[in-house]
């Protein structure tokens, strides 16, 4: 039994640190009697309620550090901030981020916001600021966010992939876990409009793709063909809109990078001689002037331009979203299936693996309000807010039907900046439960849709399993380990990317040089490289066991 004295000293401290959280206590008994640690009444040193809302007992400002982003307009506008504060009390003062080196540098001096939300920085420099105590660990905050523990706990698959190496979470993701987003890299356009004009049907087959094309290119200057017109544009190297999907029309899997995991195996396609077949057919593409000798030099900017201009200067091309009002009004472009090769394997089209970016709100050591901002997580994983957050404004990009399901809206213009979603620039909780019971989206019925197109083209090309390499967490090597597997990387892939641009650009001949390619990638290091992605691999996977 505890002495008169010791129940003194106990009741008598009145605070105390839980995961970084300051904690008030209440009076021994009390606290006893009702099997609890803390009084709710000083969370966050008295500012923070535990439940309800407004979140805070007065307004307080949250510092949220963002990357940024060309395409998203004046982030600072979105009415998603004055929806927040007005609910909550917390007032978001943003701090953008122009690009990774910004971000890495923000990382390299420690001056960290309260809050990260979506902010480019790699894996390492996460890593780090982990390991230094600079991010606050999530497990002792879930108390205040029952949804995103519910998520966690039925989805260890997914819990997997947020875990760092010392099996904890760091931070609250964005889940969007719809089908005909995370199973769909790309989609592959046809320029429907210059069919039309020329009486061409869309190509099935190689060579009616290069037909197609041939004829864009002779037909320049005439109708609404430009005379600049790129019959073929591939942002080449580039996983979004490079030569990947042309790979997988010739049956090489090659997910935006050469390298992919079958089994838990992981596997090279840079060495997979069914890799010629799809070089050669671009080589002669670029020879014939079909593929431009931009496609080797042009930056995404450039390539952005050149796909969502209106007219188009483009004949067909790759991308991840709708690009621009030509692809949503059906005027120009027109999704394609992979075509059928002339090497007679099977056609893919490159799946997204199925993910979340597990710390796109990560709260910093230097946050007085840990528990308020845990609070805002959690906010921010109601279905409403989730819409809200990652679509845009209620009745402009989504809204609630009278039997309670929420219906995607397409808007008919621009949508101005305070009425855009985050995406995943933010956090949102929308699972596939949602998206198949509770989300209408009339897409599915509207041809030329990326939904209609999943459903009615894309889908039955994807390959049978995810080849995918899993988004995995740093840390799990040795710093000699990655600094070694990071050297490996970028001298396999310079070689492997210059020598395949030197094929299609015909420079050089494919077959007679193809057996000291693969020597000058083992020369390099391949082994080594497969070695330490393996030993990678297969540490991730006793995460969490």
């Amino acid at each position: 039994m505890r002495s008169k004295g010791a129940r003194i000293v106990a009741s008598a401290i009145c605070t105390a640190l839980v995961g970084g959280t300051l904690i008030g206590c209440t009076d021994t008994k009390t606290a006893e009697k009702n099997n609890q640690t803390a009084d709710s009444k000083l969370l966050d040193g008295g500012v923070t309620n535990a439940t309800g809302y407004p979140i805070t007992k007065e307004p307080v400002t949250l510092t949220v550090g963002i990357a940024y982003g060309a395409h998203m307009g004046d982030i600072a506008k979105y009415d998603i901030w004055k929806k927040i504060e007005e609910k909550t009390n917390i007032k978001i003062n943003l701090k953008l981020y122009s690009d990774a080196e910004k971000t890495n540098l923000m990382f390299s001096s420690r001056d960290f916001p309260d809050i990260g939300f979506r902010m480019d920085a790699t894996g390492q420099a996460m890593a780090d600021a982990i390991d230094a105590g600079d991010i606050i660990g999530i497990e002792n905050l879930m108390q205040y966010t029952p949804t995103w523990k519910k998520f966690f706990d039925t989805n260890p698959d997914l819990k997997l992939q947020a875990l760092m190496p010392d099996g904890k979470l760091y931070g609250f993701p964005y889940a969007v876990i719809n089908e005909t987003s995370y199973n769909l890299r790309d989609q592959w356009f046809i320029n429907k409009k210059w069919l039309d004009e020329l009486g061409l049907q869309i190509p099935t087959t190689t060579d009616e793709f290069k037909n197609v094309l041939t004829a864009f290119k002779n037909n320049a200057g005439k109708g609404s063909i430009p005379k600049n017109v790129i019959p073929y544009y591939a942002l080449y190297g580039n996983s979004i809109g490079g030569q990947f999907d042309m790979y997988g029309t010739f049956g090489v899997y090659a997910p935006g990078s050469y390298f992919i995991v079958e089994d838990g195996k992981i596997k090279s396609q840079a060495t997979n001689p069914d890799l010629k077949e799809p070089i050669k057919y671009m080589a002669d593409l670029y020879k014939n002037g079909l593929m431009v000798p931009e496609s080797f030099t042009d930056d995404w900017g450039k390539y952005t331009a050149a796909i969502s201009s209106n007219p188009p200067l483009v004949g067909s091309m790759t991308s991840f979203v709708d690009q621009g009002q030509n692809v949503k009004d059906g005027k120009w472009w027109y999704p394609m299936a992979p075509l059928k090769p002339s090497n007679g394997k099977t056609p893919y089209i490159r799946r997204q693996t199925k993910s979340i970016w597990p710390r796109n709100f990560v709260i910093f050591k230097n946050n007085k309000y840990p528990v308020a901002s845990a609070r805002l997580a959690e906010l921010l994983a109601d279905p409403e807010w989730s819409l809200t957050e990652n679509y845009g404004s209620q009745g402009v990009l989504w809204k609630k039907n009278a039997d309670g399901k929420y219906e995607l809206l397409t808007p008919t213009g621009e949508v101005a900046d305070a009425d855009k979603g985050l995406a995943n620039y933010g956090i949102a909780l929308l699972d596939e439960n949602m998206f198949n019971n509770k989300i209408v989206n009339a897409n599915f019925t509207k041809e030329g849709t990326r939904e209609w197109a999943y459903m009615n083209i894309y889908k039955k090309f994807l390959p049978a399993k995810d080849l995918n390499y899993p988004p995995l967490p740093s840390g799990l090597l040795s710093e000699k380990e990655k600094l070694r597997m990071t050297d490996l990387s970028k001298s396999l892939n310079d070689y492997i990317k210059t020598t395949i641009a030197g094929w299609i650009s015909g420079k050089g001949n494919i077959d007679a040089e193809w057996d000291a390619y693969t020597k000058k990638l083992k020369d390099l290091g391949l082994d080594e490289y497969m070695q330490l992605n393996q030993k990678q691999l297969d540490a991730a996977s006793k995460l969490g066991k």
